[in-house]
């Protein structure tokens, strides 16, 4: 069952393809050492060349412990191992913990497939891990693009990130390992109530069961569905954006270039779609949708049709300007 399931997810989103390399995220706990006899199970199949990267945060004193039973592991699985470790408590600028932490290794996937000339890398998040996203995103305020928690494909920075995982349940994941006598790694900090994601664990979860027993199908279904929804509306407004936009000298500072978009265009389509196109443009002016809300969505939205030409909208690091027929959006990081 475990095994279809992860096949099934491999073959429905054409995670991977036969002879291609493959950099697998390996932190020693039960999820990612599943993940990482799944693929060698599948390895002479899809011919697949399998490298097993470790990040060690530093952040337990059994974090080498760790990273010794991974290299130990690989090495009597025949795979080839690489680690890197950075105390991420001395990385902390402004961001919590988790976000330091999340940086910190995604850079160190990312040089590793520079170095290794391999452009895809599986991690092993699971059904559970799209729940408690799920909730998180709730809590903390979000739209259809925060429902989807957490997708089978993505790309970081020219690096494609797969997650053949998403259908199989930790309590599957472990069962599996047991029944077949395999180790793993238990970081005691997932049993610690002080992060969000471990009070939804903990915590949210179970009340919310008390309303419906199947509480976590429901929102893994729900995670699902959104992500079709999500799809659809992104391919229909990145046509639209595509339809609308260029690259224009930027008005605030001359010189500079920013994105135009036709005024008139944006007003006809559905309010819903021109949100996504907004979106779509700060995205490619700015490089991110850090720091952007809702309010400044529809402080846009207002710009758009109701405020006179020449006027501005300042959001986090972005200008937009109303000016004659057309919209201005220009990034000002420097």
């Amino acid at each position: 069952m475990l095994i279809s399931s992860f096949v099934k997810t491999i073959r429905g989103n054409r995670l991977i393809h036969k002879h291609e390399g493959l950099i697998l995220a390996v932190s020693g706990g039960p999820d990612s050492v599943c993940m990482l006899r799944l693929f060698c199970s599948l390895r002479e199949e899809y011919r697949l060349k399998l490298v097993c990267a470790h990040f060690n945060h530093c952040l337990r004193k059994e974090a080498d412990g760790d990273a010794e039973f991974v290299e130990e592991l690989c090495r009597k699985l025949g795979v080839k191992f690489v680690s890197a470790k950075k105390n991420v408590n001395k990385f902390l600028k402004g961001d919590s913990l988790e976000q330091t932490a999340r940086r910190l290794r995604l850079d160190f996937f990312l040089s590793c497939s520079r170095s290794l000339k391999i452009k895809k890398i599986a991690i092993a998040h699971n059904k559970n891990d799209v729940v408690e996203t799920v909730l998180m995103h709730i809590l903390r305020g979000t739209a259809l693009r925060g429902l989807r928690a957490i997708v089978p494909v993505m790309r970081y920075r020219g690096m494609i990130v797969v997650r053949p995982m998403l259908e199989i349940s930790k309590k599957d994941i472990l069962i599996w390992l047991k029944q077949n006598n395999f180790t793993y790694r238990v970081d005691k900090t997932n049993l610690q109530d002080k992060f969000l994601r471990n009070k939804v664990r903990h915590k949210l979860i179970g009340i919310l069961r008390e309303f419906n027993p199947n509480v976590e199908q429901a929102l893994f279904n729900l995670s699902k569905i959104a992500s079709y929804d999500y799809d659809f509306l992104y391919r229909y407004a990145h046509d639209e954006f595509n339809s609308l936009s260029r690259v224009s000298p930027g008005l605030s500072a001359p010189g500079a270039d920013c994105l135009k978009l036709n005024l008139d265009g944006l007003k006809k389509l559905h309010p819903a779609v021109i949100m996504e196109v907004i979106r779509i443009a700060i995205e490619e002016a700015k490089g991110s949708l850090k720091r952007l809300e809702l309010k400044h969505l529809e402080e846009v939205m207002d710009l758009i049709s109701c405020r006179p030409s020449g006027s501005i909208v300042h959001l986090p690091q972005i200008e937009v300007r109303k000016e004659g027929d057309s919209i201005f959006i220009k990034s000002l990081i420097l």
